[in-house]
């Protein structure tokens, strides 16, 4: 009686899984454009419409009265290097304004 039910288990467990093993694989997954475009279509407008409204948007507003230090020096903001390093920024209340700002650019060590 033990066979039996040991036997009828084992088949049942290779009928149930049969079917699987012999169906064809779905292309169900999307890859490149087509998976964009499906989020895309899925995100909603008020989302992508605050999404845009960052990006366009500064972050930070610097002025004329905004201290600006390289390398502990007063400078002016458009003098900064494009490998300057903030080392240290202070808002305003409204936390978009800018009153100090901080930079650093690391020397190379000479030979």
């Amino acid at each position: 009686m033990f066979r039996l039910a040991l036997a009828l288990a084992v088949w049942v467990g290779l009928v149930t899984s049969a079917p699987a093993m012999l169906a064809a694989r779905k292309d169900g997954l999307l890859f490149g454009k087509e998976a964009l475009h499906c989020q895309a279509a899925k995100a909603p407008a008020r989302a992508l419409a605050l999404v845009a409204a960052r990006a366009q948007a500064s972050d930070y507003v610097v002025t004329e009265e905004t201290e600006v230090l390289l390398n502990g020096k007063p400078c002016r903001y458009k003098d900064v290097p494009d490998n300057a390093i903030i080392q240290r920024l202070e808002l305003a209340t409204d936390n978009r304004t800018a009153l100090k700002i901080h930079f650093r650019v690391a020397t190379s060590p000479s030979r």
